[in-house]
């Protein structure tokens, strides 16, 4: 028997500090998780990177149970990087 799967609704703010973007999770008003996004440099070894791009340089996640099968820590980074997107930076 598979045991249920809920989606825990969780919103992204973005701060822009000096060249990086703090992306702060919230779930229900209580922060939860805290990533670091810097602009993809021609430097950086990890690929799939686009210069331009952000990819996520530090996180520190304060409750890892939001994750299981149907939501992991690579499609956080993902709808993170999705928020950068859509707000234009």
């Amino acid at each position: 028997m598979c045991s249920p799967t809920y989606i825990i609704p969780m919103e992204y703010i973005l701060t822009e500090i000096d060249d990086r973007i703090r992306v702060t999770i919230l779930n229900d008003d209580r922060e939860i998780g805290l990533l670091y996004f810097e602009k993809a440099k021609k430097g950086f070894t990890n690929k799939p990177l686009s210069v331009g791009s952000w990819a996520c340089v530090d996180a520190k996640i304060e409750d890892d149970t939001i994750f299981n099968e149907e939501f992991t820590p690579k499609q956080m980074v993902g709808e993170c990087q999705e928020s950068i997107k859509r707000a234009g930076y």
